[in-house]
């Protein structure tokens, strides 16, 4: 018999939830936040505090200088105006369409939300509380702008509705057959916002693995108004009692970061008389169950406040990217970078009060005073620049002996200089180098490898960053993109605006990160492509397969690699470079010798024209004469055969006369006989 499975009612489920939360609430608000809470206390520089009022109050900055510096370092890595993150093309038919979906999400990135703002905060929470979390989702957002029309004819007015931005007239007034009025235009400001999330407001299960893995949610507090105007029934918010803490058990994490409210337990609803203007705990918890009984498990997203459950919808992902910049294998919390600054910090503080606390000893002792020795004790105690002791005896007045500073106090502290630099992985050549640095001694290629070995560590913390969140937080932005986009966009890419369609583009998950961390590493990385360039250009063997594309792709990395963002302002692609126009003097040059090129062609055809005239002549000629030879020839032959003709006839006509004759009377003869016979 098959095993049937119970599904899980909406009630259970949000039982379910709220056991999650408590069991998550229990370690972040417990033992991280007293820990992030500490932190914030090291990094402004007030632990250690000093032992008595009388003392030094220094404090050494160890906290502060290591956060600062390595979060220095990855910002000016990741951004310096680079593409450090690049879609890889899936084939050589792919490279342009890669190069605009890689513009495309910078873009969403960096102008639609504040990617510096962003990437600054992350690294921050990160390095000061074991792991910055940002959240990324596509935000549905409508606005409805009203726009005057004045004077528009009935056609016009249909015109200006056929917009489809027009939801319709607010209002319609008719003068004289003109229209004026307001309409109502619905702008679409939809978008894929990136959302940098509070430590405090993050909760996840204490034994997950990763952001992946098992129970998250996002704490966070909401007036009643919010959520009656993301479409909650109004009714159901009113329920919701008010009561519950905002901020759990710790109320310094949060307001600490405010200086001039500082860490005090203050209600966030003092000052709210309205009850939809108060402000209730919210929680958008993503967690796993069964909710159709056939023994699958989903991924469910839910919203709760209080003991009411909002809403309940079934997502195929959590929408959380995490940095952490110090990861420990099979735990979703790493080690906390500041936290492993706080014994230097302790321990330099200690010994820099020590000197300092001798330092004001020394040069205000105490003295050892004899009984009656000074006239007016008050004289002593004043310690006036220049002041003046009456004392009965010479010897009455003496300072009191003031124990040797211990030699090895500076020796400890240049040994926890370095200690402090081998923790945080940024050493004094990496922040700055010294005039005298680059030497005889001391060649610039020699300071070059030093630095970069002393910045293996902040290597590996950026590579954590590049691998750990901005290649998801591309592909999540990329994704969500296609997603939700149902529009065409006009952006500029590449100097040109290209029209684009995201659900167009085929499913990219190839990201890649390139980054130079060492010192002059990208300086280094441009003059590689510039020298490949020279030497290809310069080797006439290589030219034939050297074409014009393949230059400007070279060019082009290397101006990247410098530093240089907008490209194509400088460098135009050869696709869109016109045919390259003559030199007037050269074209006029090349028109005068096309010109003595035509005359030399015409002498030359009419020599042969010439030519031809007079053979064709001649044998014209020849025919002419041999014409004229048949002639006479004829004319001689016929001239003969007419006499002989003649001939004939006259003795044909003298026989018949005669024969006539005999024939004739006598009487009859003289008439017939011819009078020329």
């Amino acid at each position: 018999m098959a095993e049937t499975f119970t599904a899980l009612t909406e009630d259970e489920l949000l039982g379910l939830v709220q056991n999650e939360i408590k069991g998550s609430i229990g370690y972040s608000d417990g033992d991280l936040s007293h820990e992030r809470q500490q932190m914030l206390r090291y990094y402004h520089a007030e632990l250690p505090e000093r032992q008595s009022n009388g003392n030094s109050s220094y404090v050494s900055q160890d906290v502060y200088d290591g956060v600062e510096g390595l979060k220095a370092l990855l910002l000016e890595t990741f951004s310096s105006g680079t593409d450090v993150v690049q879609f890889a093309p899936q084939g050589p038919e792919d490279v342009d369409m890669a190069r605009v979906c890689t513009t495309y999400t910078n873009y969403i990135i960096h102008r639609q939300n504040d990617g510096f703002s962003i990437y600054r905060d992350i690294i921050h929470d990160g390095l000061m509380a074991r792991n910055g979390v940002a959240k990324v989702y596509w935000d549905n957002k409508v606005d409805v702008l009203e726009e005057e029309f004045q004077d528009l004819t009935s056609d016009e007015l249909d015109g200006l509705m056929a917009d489809p931005d027009v939801d319709g007239l607010q209002s319609l007034n008719d003068n004289d057959g003109l229209l004026s009025g307001v309409i109502r235009k619905n702008i679409n400001k939809s978008k894929v916002c990136i959302e940098v999330i509070p430590p405090e407001e993050f909760i996840i299960n204490p034994m997950s693995k990763s952001v992946n893995d098992g129970f998250v949610a996002h704490r966070r507090t909401m007036r009643k108004a919010d959520l009656i105007e993301m479409g909650f029934d109004a009714e159901l918010i009113e329920g919701i009692g008010s009561d519950e803490d905002p901020l759990g058990e710790n109320y310094d994490e949060r307001y600490y970061r405010h200086e001039q409210v500082g860490p005090q337990k203050l209600t966030p609803d003092e000052h709210n008389y309205q009850e939809q203007m108060k402000q209730i705990v919210v929680y958008e918890s993503y967690v796993e169950a069964d909710m159709e009984g056939d023994g699958e498990a989903r991924l469910y997203k839910t919203i709760t406040a209080g003991n009411t459950l909002l809403d309940v919808e079934e997502v195929d992902r959590r929408p959380f990217i995490v940095f952490t910049p110090v990861p420990v294998p099979h735990a979703f919390h790493g080690e906390n970078f500041a936290y492993k600054l706080m014994p230097t910090q302790n321990a330099r503080t200690a010994l820099m009060r020590s000197i300092l606390d001798h330092a004001s000893v020394t040069t205000n002792p105490r003295y050892l005073v004899q009984k009656g020795a000074l006239t007016n004790p008050r004289e002593l105690l004043d310690n006036r620049l220049g002041g003046i002791v009456n004392v009965t005896r010479p010897d009455g007045v003496q300072p009191l002996l003031q124990n040797q500073l211990n030699p090895f106090i500076f020796q400890t502290i240049v040994q926890l200089e370095e200690d402090s630099e081998n923790t945080s992985g940024i050493s004094k050549l990496s922040q700055g180098l010294n005039k005298d640095a680059v030497s005889k001694q001391n060649s610039a290629a020699m300071v070059e490898n030093l630095v970069s070995l002393s910045q293996q560590r902040s290597k590996i913390i950026a590579r954590n960053f590049a691998n750990g969140f901005l290649k998801p937080l591309f592909v999540e932005v990329y994704r969500l993109a296609i997603e939700n986009e149902d529009y065409q966009k006009i952006i500029d890419v590449a100097g040109n605006y290209v029209q684009i369609n995201p659900k167009d583009w085929a499913e990219r998950k190839d990201v890649e990160v390139s980054f130079k961390l060492g010192y002059g590493e990208t300086e280094r990385e441009a003059q590689k492509f510039q020298t490949l360039h020279a030497m290809l250009s310069q080797d006439p063997g290589i030219q034939p397969f050297y074409t014009t594309q393949n230059k400007y792709a070279m060019v082009r990395q290397a101006m990247l690699n410098a530093g240089i963002k907008d490209v194509d302002t400088y460098l135009t692609p050869p696709e869109q470079v016109p045919p390259p126009q003559p030199d007037p003097a050269q074209e006029l040059a090349m028109q005068v010798q096309m010109k003595q090129m035509e005359l030399e062609e015409r002498k030359v055809a009419l020599q042969e024209q010439e030519l031809q005239l007079k053979a064709q002549m001649e044998q014209e000629r020849m025919e002419l004469e041999r014409a004229k030879v048949e002639v006479n020839v004829s004319t001689q032959y016929s001239a003969e055969e007419r006499k002989d003709f003649d001939s004939e006839v006259r003795a044909d006509i003298g026989y018949k006369e005669l024969e006539l004759a005999k024939a004739t009377p006598a009487t009859e003869r003289t008439a017939i006989v011819s009078p020329n016979s």
